[in-house]
């Protein structure tokens, strides 16, 4: 509750005086009435219940006076409304497609776990718009930022290792491409994250350091995760219709290695994180997590409607003055 006119309090100085000038003034003032013999002098006279009530007439006058001020004041009461309203992120998601990817530690390969699990991920999203790019040796954008996540899931089944003729990992090309695929509308201040999946070391392209540098300056958070057991694994290849392992120069197998160190350099000059997935169900903990750290923000609007209320005063005012003209005319009725 408010008070619309306050400086009606003011008023509030001359009941005292009022009461004032009836009980000590009035008195002395009068003129008149029925004296009595000193032989029924008034310590002899037993008062009565109305003789010992005369004083509620100026009480209630004393009451409305108190109360039409309180109506003067205008008071107003007012009803609190919240308006929310959510805001989503942009999610662009950096999935690796190199040739290592079909290493078998993830059930049943590391790029179809890493594809269901972010179908999954995507399937519980609201409010955020999401993309994906994909890259081994170079980086390519298969989706834009939108929010028809079917289309995304779709995009997303049909990846494959061999969609990219160039193999290798371009690391720092996968966050440049996502980087540049964010809105630049400054009015719409999302929060901008990357989810980056690689099982690999950086060889070719830009400088991941430099990449990351970008994405910092831009305001975009990178959270790297690096997919492969921690045992490794060998790469499956297929020659002559025989499945085979891919090997190193000496003949030994070839098990691709994450540069760990180079994925927590990424997430730290970005502020994001860096996580190691090392089969099925860790990567969807990690995909849990991710979406717990990014809700987005609500922004909360309170408006406060104000009415009149000073019919709260007015009617008793109205109401203890009728009772005071009652008592007044009918009970208390004086002699003058």
């Amino acid at each position: 509750m408010k008070w619309n006119s306050p400086e009606f309090l003011l008023l509030l100085t001359l009941i005292p005086l009022v009461a004032w000038y009836k009980l000590y003034l009035g008195r002395t003032l009068k003129k008149g009435g029925v004296k009595f013999a000193q032989a029924f002098s008034g310590g002899e006279l037993k008062k009565s219940l109305k003789v010992r009530l005369m004083f509620l007439p100026d009480l209630l006058r004393l009451t409305t006076l108190l109360l039409l001020v309180f109506a003067l004041m205008q008071p107003q009461y007012g009803q609190e409304h919240e308006n929310v309203t959510r805001q989503g992120i942009d999610i662009m998601i950096a999935l690796d497609v190199s040739g290592s990817m079909a290493a078998e530690d993830f059930k049943p390969n590391r790029i179809k776990a890493a594809q269901k699990i972010t179908e999954n991920f995507i399937t519980g999203i609201t409010d955020h718009r999401i993309g994906l790019v994909v890259f081994a040796g170079l980086a390519l954008t298969q989706c834009p930022l939108t929010i028809d996540y079917g289309v995304v899931t779709e995009l997303l089944r049909r990846t494959s290792l061999q969609m990219l003729k160039i193999d290798g990992t371009a690391i720092g090309d996968a966050i440049i491409n996502a980087v540049y695929k964010f809105s630049s509308d400054n009015k719409e201040k999302r929060d901008k994250v990357v989810i980056l999946l690689s099982d690999g070391e950086n060889n070719s392209g830009v400088d991941p350091h430099e990449a990351a540098k970008i994405a910092a300056e831009k305001g975009v958070r990178v959270y790297t995760i690096g997919v492969g057991s921690l045992e490794g694994a060998p790469v499956p290849i297929i020659h002559n219709g025989r499945k085979m392992y891919a090997q190193n120069n000496d003949g030994s197998l070839y098990i691709p290695k994450i540069d760990e160190q180079l994925m927590k350099d990424i997430a730290y000059i970005t502020r994001g994180q860096y996580f190691r997935a090392t089969d099925n169900k860790a990567l969807e903990e990690i995909y849990k997590t991710i979406a717990t750290l990014e809700k987005g923000k609500i922004d909360v609007n309170r408006t406060i409607q104000y009415s009149e209320r000073f019919y709260w005063f007015l009617a008793p005012a109205f109401l203890v003055l009728l009772c005071e003209i009652y008592l007044r005319s009918r009970i208390f009725q004086r002699l003058f």
